[in-house]
């Protein structure tokens, strides 16, 4: 079963670069890191709340992960599901006939996990995972996270966006696959806006209500819940990276977003409720 979003896996070139974004600039405790040769790529991981964002750099030129940034360009790779049994998930897709990149689960360096082929999602790339212990949700930071002063801004992720063809087939597919139904829905001019809340991540789903292209489906965005987001905005600006102003947001409390070029490819954006 599904029980929300445990990761969001960003592809990026330098980790030495995503670091300085995400661990410094940010606070995000690392809880882990390593090199996974057989992905060729050294991966780590950053908690926040009770997820976690998952940095995948190339460590050579035969890694999908190279092969995702010579196409698209750093950025935001998969959305990774938790499940608390993945094996019993993954039979359920094969009988679902979802398109499967890992028809069994296999080990990887977040736990036994496996990948849904990009077709599944119209190009976009999903994952079941279910944990090992110690990247079950508890946001336990290594030593060196703790010296580096922490996380002041960060509580939770609070929504990451899929930007898909067909919006409403992508949410049929969620309760198909997976179990999880549309929350709400509305049309804003030629677009549709879907929401699924999984468990505390809340899932967009957006889209040309008319259909786009086949296969242009993408993970196309993440946002962060903050305290504090003047502080965040300043503090960020000092450091030279490209942030706008806070200003109102249309699901209320206040946003501002850091421009795709300062944080690894990624448009985000940090929204305070208070």
């Amino acid at each position: 079963m599904i029980r929300d979003v445990h990761h969001v896996g960003i592809a990026v070139r330098d980790m030495d670069e995503a670091y300085a974004f995400y661990r410094d600039a940010l606070g995000l405790p690392l809880v882990k890191e390593g090199d996974v040769p057989a992905r060729g790529v050294r991966a780590a991981m950053l908690a926040a709340g009770g997820s976690y964002l998952e940095l995948v750099q190339p460590t050579g030129d035969s890694s999908p992960f190279a092969k995702h940034i010579e196409e698209r360009g750093e950025g935001l790779h998969h959305l990774a599901l938790l499940s608390d049994a993945v094996d019993w998930q993954v039979e359920a897709l094969r009988e679902a006939a979802a398109p499967l990149e890992d028809h069994e689960p296999r080990d990887g360096f977040t736990g036994r996990l496996s990948y849904l082929h990009p077709l599944a999602f119209d190009g976009a790339q999903l994952e079941v995972v279910q944990p090992e212990d110690g990247l079950r949700g508890d946001g336990r930071p290594t030593k060196a996270s703790e010296r580096a002063g922490g996380n002041k801004h960060i509580t939770r992720i609070d929504h990451v966006v899929l930007r898909v063809p067909d919006p409403q087939a992508a949410c049929d597919r969620f309760e198909t696959y997976f179990g999880v139904a549309t929350k709400r829905s509305f049309e804003r001019g030629p677009m549709l806006f879907a929401f699924l809340r999984p468990g505390d991540v809340i899932i967009e789903v957006i889209g040309p209500k008319d259909g786009g292209d086949p296969d242009s489906g993408r993970i196309a965005g993440l946002a962060f819940e903050v305290k504090g987001i003047d502080g965040l905005a300043a503090s960020l600006k000092e450091k030279g990276y490209p942030v706008g102003e806070p200003h109102a947001a249309l699901q209320g409390g206040r946003i501002v977003s850091v421009h795709h070029s300062g944080a690894c490819g990624v448009p985000a954006a940090f929204i305070d409720f208070s």
